[in-house]
């Protein structure tokens, strides 16, 4: 049950929260069903029945051939659901000492459990921060936000120092870099571009690593 005293489901509020992701990321405000789908790893069928519901419930405005945008209603549910996420994060690595790819999970499960009073209390607790530990910002209670790291590594050319800045929270990607050393603030010395092989070799610490062109898209600085 959201501050109004509505009935969300969890997947609604899942959707809704990812849908404003992606509105950050591009930049845009309506978000195509296709980029939904492919972001969740659903149906073109299962993403239509749920922006359905969402629209007759006033979270969501849909166009056809356009795409959705968040309502007023819906943007305020999803930066409550971003916010307590992205806190529970914070407090889960830096309190808790949890690993950076094992953080979405439990965060997932405290952010649906979380009343906005407690929110705010650990928003304080944790002195305000203004990025989870993958890079995300977190927003405050207006949705107002530190800027995004959108520039992906892929783009980076030989010779440049590319400071990771954000990465995707995705398991598989976290482990990986973790095992390569990277982390948040990690500066790669590009060393080589091979995009006919699709790889990108950078420099760590003067230790030189292969990055796959599939891997640099999720790396991002400013």
């Amino acid at each position: 049950m959201n501050e109004r005293g509505e009935y969300m489901y969890r997947s609604e509020e899942d959707y809704l929260k990812q849908i404003y992701e992606l509105s950050i990321e591009q930049g845009k405000v309506q978000i195509k069903t296709g980029d939904l789908a492919e972001s969740m790893g659903y149906s073109d069928q299962s993403i239509n029945e749920k922006i359905k519901k969402l629209v007759s419930k006033d979270y969501l405005i849909f166009e056809p051939y356009k795409g959705v945008s968040l309502t007023e209603k819906g943007i305020e549910e999803a930066i409550r659901m971003i916010r307590a996420h992205r806190l529970w994060e914070v407090f889960l690595y830096k309190e808790l000492n949890f690993p950076w790819m094992a953080l979405h999970q439990d965060a997932e499960e405290l952010e649906h459990a979380s009343s906005p009073e407690v929110i705010e209390k650990l928003y304080q607790y944790l002195g305000e921060p203004q990025y989870c530990y993958h890079g995300n910002p977190i927003p405050d209670l207006n949705g107002n936000m530190a800027p995004i790291a959108k520039i992906p590594l892929s783009e980076a050319d030989t010779g440049n120092v590319f400071e990771v800045n954000r990465v995707k929270d995705e398991v598989d990607l976290l482990t990986l870099l973790d095992e390569l050393g990277i982390r948040i603030g990690s500066k790669l010395k590009v060393v080589e571009v091979n995009n006919f092989a699709g790889y990108i070799k950078v420099e760590l610490d003067g230790v030189q690593k292969q990055i796959t062109d599939q891997i640099s898209r999720m790396i991002y600085t400013y």
